[in-house]
């Protein structure tokens, strides 16, 4: 079975449990730092060099160059940007009110002005990391309320590099796409003398832009969870695009050789913008968690939120305009 076979068969819905399993490995990534501390090693970070919450979104973005691609081949500009737009702004707009609340709820003693800049800069992705001055403030990680949301800004960014090559005709050559990927991987290779955002955006989009060739190869790239397994180790031996490629090449093969996965919605991105402030909350509650169950306590009480999310805000959105990725 290829991968466009495999799309194409109704297992669709395996991509959503995938995105829904790596959300949970950041969260259970986070749990680390969370309990002990910034810079406290997270789970693969010794043995890979990366951890186990950055391996998940380097994923999220190969899943994400994979889809999007395709929503962008099939539609007009406005029509790819309201699409993407419904898809990120309710959920996030929900979480970013939900994670002030717990804030407060923590000690935060931000005024109003401050808490609206808050909300305004993350919702508009200006500043999607921004501190509020004594929220969590007995915590070992104290201040930051919702950490993981700095990929969105850059996850965006990559929809618009996205939409620019498909209007550019470079998804309509196997040459040209296999030359973007290689160029975002060199780039990705050489990050660290790149300034600012552009050293973060670079592997993420290397990322993104073997998810667009993956999408572009489709009808070629053959679905093998045998030849997938055996690969594995190269995630640790290779480069970083080449371990991405090799991971997002098993991810898909496992999960689209499955049984198909029954799920009553895509609770994903809620687990994921969920996920930090939840735990940050768990943390205030239960001084002293350590981190294995905080993992735990976290994943339990943020799937609430995630299940909210999806059902109140993301799909009566998605539902208004059918068919956004």
């Amino acid at each position: 079975m290829t991968l466009g076979e495999a799309l194409r068969s109704g297992r669709t819905g395996n991509l959503d449990a995938l995105r829904l399993l790596l959300a949970a490995a950041v969260i259970v990534s986070h749990a680390w730092p969370l309990a002990l501390g910034p810079g406290t090693p997270e789970p693969l970070e010794a043995l890979t060099g990366h951890s186990l919450g950055g391996w998940a979104v380097a994923l999220f973005f190969f899943l994400s160059g994979l889809l999007v691609t395709a929503s962008a081949e099939r539609r007009a500009a406005r029509g790819f940007w309201v699409a993407r737009a419904r898809r990120i702004l309710p959920g996030l707009g929900a979480a970013l009110l939900v994670t002030l609340a717990l804030a407060f709820a923590s000690g935060a003693h931000a005024d109003p002005a401050e808490a609206a800049a808050y909300f305004l800069r993350a919702l508009t992705l200006v500043s999607i990391e921004h501190r509020l001055p004594g929220a969590f403030a007995a915590n070992p990680f104290p201040e930051v309320v919702n950490g993981p949301l700095w990929s969105l800004f850059h996850e965006v960014a990559a929809y618009a590099v996205c939409a620019l090559a498909v209007a550019a005709g470079v998804t309509r050559s196997r040459t040209r796409i296999l030359a973007l990927a290689v160029a975002a991987s060199m780039a990705a290779m050489a990050g660290d003398v790149l300034p600012g955002r552009a050293a973060t955006f670079a592997p993420l989009f290397a990322a993104f832009a073997l998810g667009m060739a993956a999408h572009v190869f489709r009808d070629g790239l053959i679905m093998r969870p045998g030849l997938a397994v055996l690969l594995l180790p190269l995630v640790v031996l290779a480069p970083w695009p080449v371990a991405v490629a090799v991971l997002g090449y098993a991810s898909l093969a496992l999960a689209l050789r499955a049984p198909a996965l029954p799920l009553d919605g895509d609770f994903s991105f809620g687990l994921y913008i969920y996920g930090w402030p939840v735990a940050q909350t768990v943390v205030h509650a239960l001084p002293g968690i350590g981190p294995a169950a905080l993992a735990v306590a976290s994943l339990l009480a943020a799937l609430p939120f995630a299940v909210a999310s999806w059902h109140l805000v993301e799909r009566p959105v998605l539902h208004r305009r059918q068919g956004a990725a």
